[in-house]
């Protein structure tokens, strides 16, 4: 439970990576999550998401512990 506490406050990264990659995530869970919505509102969806993977390429990868 420790670790994942840990994994989810992204330590490292400064608010600013931290709330891009939070609107990333919420972005992904909202187009999965839509089944029957109408054709624009799933369009709307998609340049959300769209507009957050843009974004999200701005926020340096995690170092992997296993490279050192």
């Amino acid at each position: 439970m420790k670790q994942l506490i840990k994994e989810l406050s992204l330590s490292g990264l400064t608010l600013k990576q931290k709330a891009i990659v939070w609107y990333f995530v919420i972005s992904f869970c909202l187009l999965a999550s839509t089944a029957e919505a109408p054709f624009w509102f799933l369009f709307l969806e998609v340049a959300n998401f769209a507009n957050a993977a843009r974004i999200i390429k701005r926020v340096p990868p995690p170092e992997d512990p296993q490279d050192s």
